[in-house]
């Protein structure tokens, strides 16, 4: 029910800010002075792809092909940008306005300016998309541990959503980048899929093709709850030598790796968070990593006995001004925080993205983590 009014509001939002594209940019362009009827029947139909993706973007939508999925998944990009490029035309219109020095340009410079809001409008279309589907850059950081007996790399990936948009070909290359920084640990911490089982089975073995010194941890995200959590976590361990830390932790010997359940299982009220199991064998004479993906798992339980948690989710707020929201309901939103003198909590803003292919003041990373001994 939540999911259908965050999409109904949503289509109605595209549906305006395509009104207000037309209304406000379109007509007043004079390259497209003879072209108005082209552009209503254009953005009319682009507003019903919109809200049709939206609200059927679940099952329904797995019956088409990857190719037409990822196509659809882009056209929300240019009402996006164009928004935005269209709002602040106005604002300097009013500003000029109200200063009084407002005066229409002559054609020449006019056509001269359009074909340039033409070209701008494009330009910031292909780059919004871009930074969702690219295979993300590595960020570096470096945080100190204490009682950690040797220096760590881990890398760290969130939120890659294999599934329609991202699947095998995207897998493959963020493995490849991986592989490059030669970790020592790679930490997969949730929504690493975003789909039904049966859609990445027949290519998930290539996670085992990730090489770091300790293995693969994994623990999962509220995607993977949105698919059937039971069958996508069979089929993960019936094909990968991942280590699944679902409430439960790994001593290393020199440091603990957990996992805990995701927030998302309370509502679904199968495999929710049980801090009590994670910690019932806890050795906390040495230190411990928890992989949390919703970063505000740290405001509801009490995670000291953790040196650090790692969590994504967020996404970074994916599109400007998302952030805002993600950052009141989550209380976090990327990079290192300081929950008390002990406990830090790192979020990623992921590898991939959710719903339509498109970020914005939000990159994604794949997270190199320097964990220097502190004794």
């Amino acid at each position: 029910m939540v999911f259908l009014l965050f999409s109904l509001i949503s289509s109605l939002i595209f549906i305006l800010a395509n009104v207000y594209i037309y209304k406000r940019l379109i007509k007043k362009l004079i390259i497209f002075k003879y072209f108005h009827k082209f552009f209503i029947f254009v953005l009319f139909l682009l507003s019903v792809i919109q809200a049709s993706f939206l609200l059927i973007r679940g099952n329904t939508l797995e019956l088409l092909n990857d190719e037409i999925y990822s196509f659809l998944s882009m056209l929300y990009a240019p009402t996006y940008c164009l928004f935005f490029m269209t709002l602040i035309l106005d604002i300097i219109r009013l500003i000029l306005l109200l200063l009084g020095k407002y005066k229409k340009p002559y054609i020449s410079l006019q056509i001269v300016s359009n074909l340039f809001l033409v070209a701008l409008g494009v330009f910031f279309t292909y780059v919004s998309i871009n930074n969702a589907i690219k295979v993300p850059e590595i960020k570096t950081l470096d945080i100190n541990i204490s009682g950690l007996e040797q220096d760590l790399k881990i890398a760290v990936l969130t939120d890659i959503h294999l599934g329609k948009n991202l699947h095998e070909g995207f897998l493959e290359k963020l493995i490849v980048k991986v592989n490059q920084q030669d970790p020592d640990m790679i930490m997969i911490v949730g929504d690493l899929v975003d789909t039904k089982s049966s859609i990445f089975e027949n290519y998930i073995s290539k996670i085992d093709d990730f090489k770091s010194k300790y293995g693969v941890f994994y623990v999962p995200g509220n995607h993977e709850y949105y698919h059937g959590i039971n069958e996508i976590l069979q089929t993960l361990k019936n094909n990968t030598k991942m280590h699944i830390l679902l409430n439960q932790n790994m001593d290393l010997g020199f440091i603990n790796i957990a996992g805990l359940g995701d927030l998302a299982g309370l509502q679904k009220g199968i495999l929710a968070p049980d801090l009590a199991r994670v910690k019932v064998d806890l050795n906390t004479s040495k230190p411990s990593i928890l992989l949390a993906h919703q970063p505000k798992t740290a405001l509801l339980y009490d995670l000291s006995d953790f040196d650090l948690i790692l969590s994504g989710h967020t996404h970074g707020g994916q599109v400007f001004p998302f952030m805002f929201l993600v950052k009141i309901n989550q209380g976090f939103l990327k990079g290192l925080y300081e929950l008390n003198h002990k406990t830090k909590l790192f979020v990623s803003t992921g590898a991939g993205f959710w719903g339509p292919s498109i970020r914005v003041f939000a990159q994604s990373e794949i997270a190199i983590l320097n964990l220097k001994a502190q004794k």
